[in-house]
């Protein structure tokens, strides 16, 4: 009796393949999925710490306006205290007056898609070392020292030094001897004239500075912008960044760029305002609500500025098919003032949006 070969039939190996073939697809599909879902949990995080970090700087940054401000005193000779010369920044210029600590552009035609546009005015936010630093003189000369090189002025940084005064008509008035401004190493000609006085030195930006302050300027920036601003590729069809534009101390003001948030599709900024002098706030306003340039402009919002509101509405991580976002249109601003913008993402639903919310009282405004 013949025994019968071993083996396996074609229709069993056709089986065993469909079979690994269905297992490996499954295996695929779900490995593909869980890469996608891996790749849009990560650009969400990203997206989160991005917003916390630039976010934040924009925080400090508005928190500090104000501070190191010439009140009085200024320089009236062009070259001596120039802003920039962009047209459609004119408004929020200050020469020949006290600079404003604030000012701003409600709906502003060139940026992207009409957000606002901020204006902080502060030697904090300037790009250089000296910016933020501070010390006092004494009429006998001598410069408080801090005990670190972080914290005190370089002989070779430009400073601004203002006699505190006693009125808001003396008060915090730039001393000015044969220029307004200098290195720290020469500021034996601003000692103060009163005895048992002190006077501020404050660090500020530039070599030699155009203006007794810092700038800058923050907005929503995209590629037609002047300067213009790469959009990374993953952001949704008509966003932007917003970025920190620092007003350089040169002939024309120009702005140097930091991005601070990609993806950003509106920012709608609300001032409060303390008209009544009670001390808190009794009045909401846009950027046109605001004091105008002029000669109390920067006095008035000494006394009437109380907070800063301002809301970004940004995509967070990239575009995802299998989502569709809950709410359309997405309100951005404070919408118990009533200032603020309905934002239609219609044909952008497939992005997961979010709205950032600052709330800043500046505490340096009447100092």
């Amino acid at each position: 009796m013949k025994r019968r070969d071993s083996g396996f039939t074609l229709i069993e190996i056709l089986i065993a393949v469909a079979i690994v073939g269905f297992v490996l697809a499954a295996a695929s599909t779900f490995f593909i999925m869980s890469v996608k879902q891996y790749k849009t949990q990560t650009k969400i995080v990203e997206t989160n710490i991005e917003g916390i970090l630039g976010l934040e700087l924009l925080r400090r940054d508005m928190e500090s306006l104000g501070f190191g401000l010439p009140w009085n005193n200024l320089p009236t000779s062009t070259p001596l205290y120039s802003e920039t010369s962009a047209d459609n920044l004119s408004t929020l210029n200050d020469f020949p007056n006290a600079p404003r600590a604030a000012a701003g552009i409600d709906n502003a035609a060139f940026t992207v898609n009409r957000s606002d546009y901020l204006t902080v005015k502060s030697v904090t936010v300037g790009t250089a070392d000296a910016a933020g630093k501070w010390t006092t003189l004494t009429q006998a000369g001598t410069t408080r020292n801090w005990g670190s090189t972080e914290e005190n002025i370089a002989g070779t940084e430009y400073v601004i030094v203002l006699a505190l005064g006693s009125t808001d008509a003396n008060r915090r008035s730039l001393v000015n001897p044969a220029s307004p401004y200098a290195q720290f190493s020469s500021t034996a000609a601003y000692v103060p004239t009163e005895p048992y006085s002190a006077n501020i030195v404050y660090g500020v930006d530039g070599s030699p500075p155009m203006r007794p302050f810092n700038r800058a300027d923050y907005y929503v920036a995209n590629a037609s912008s002047n300067p213009p601003v790469t959009v990374p590729l993953r952001c949704a069809p008509n966003t932007g960044v917003l970025v920190k534009g620092f007003v350089s101390h040169d002939n024309n003001g120009t702005l140097n760029l930091l991005p601070l948030l990609d993806c950003v599709a509106d920012m709608q900024v609300v001032y409060g305002l303390d008209v009544d002098g009670n001390g808190s706030v009794d009045q909401w306003t846009n950027a046109g609500g605001l004091p105008a340039a002029g000669a109390t402009a920067a006095a008035t919002m000494r006394t009437q500025l109380r907070e800063i509101r301002v809301s970004i509405l940004a995509q967070e991580g990239m575009r995802d098919d299998s989502y569709t976002h809950p709410v359309n249109p997405i309100y951005v601003g404070m919408a118990d003032a009533g200032f603020g913008n309905n934002f239609d993402i219609t044909g952008y639903t497939n992005y997961r949006w979010k709205v950032y919310h600052l709330a800043v009282k500046p505490w340096n405004l009447a100092q």
